[in-house]
């Protein structure tokens, strides 16, 4: 799902077009019974030059089903709101709460399992838990560090992920290796 485009350049200086958003892989055994998405702040953006801040976000919700619980299961990926001046809440970050939780509101079904992560760009303080919270979804990070040694700055708090139904949860952990970006992966067993 893209949110803006802009130029990016070749060794020759020659301009193309790059699409920014987010991605979600599926694996080969689970059928995807559902998709939909959202901007969380603003809308799609097609950047002359990239802008450094105020740039669009987007959600993206896939549904697929446990077959060993016979259940829905929607897991909705975000890259929330990134500001230069650092991730405390803002009237723009709570907009991008209420607008995440619109969504997970109108694809959730009363027996669905719905898993919401991602680099919400906020602190675990945020009011966007709160907002999401109200929705029966429970954070499992945390305070927790999900920064590897390849993010030199010294707030450690980028990723989440929330569940609607704690029982549902067989295991979830924070890799600290192998590293492969600046953001540890979650791992979660449902």
């Amino acid at each position: 799902m893209t949110s803006d485009s802009g130029p990016v350049y070749d060794e020759a200086g020659r301009s193309h077009r790059q699409d920014f958003g987010v991605a979600t892989l599926i694996g080969e055994d689970l059928p995807v019974v559902g998709v939909d998405s959202a901007f969380v702040h603003g809308h799609f953006a097609d950047h002359v030059e990239w802008a450094v801040s105020d740039r669009p976000r987007v959600a993206l919700a896939v549904q697929t089903v446990d077959r060993v619980a016979d259940r829905p299961v929607w897991v909705v990926q975000v890259h929330g709101l990134r500001d230069p001046l650092g991730k405390a809440d803002t009237p723009a970050r709570r907009r991008q709460a209420e607008r995440l939780a619109d969504l997970v509101r109108r694809i959730r079904g009363s027996k669905d399992l719905v898993v919401v992560c991602g680099d919400f760009n906020v602190l675990p303080d945020s009011e966007t838990f709160s907002v999401l919270a109200d929705l029966g979804l429970t954070d499992l990070v945390g305070v927790a560090d999900t920064r590897t040694s390849r993010y030199r700055k010294s707030v450690r708090h980028a990723s989440y992920l929330l569940v609607s139904d704690l029982a549902a949860v067989e295991r979830f952990e924070i890799l600290a290796e192998p590293e492969v970006s600046d953001h540890r992966a979650l791992i979660l067993d449902i």
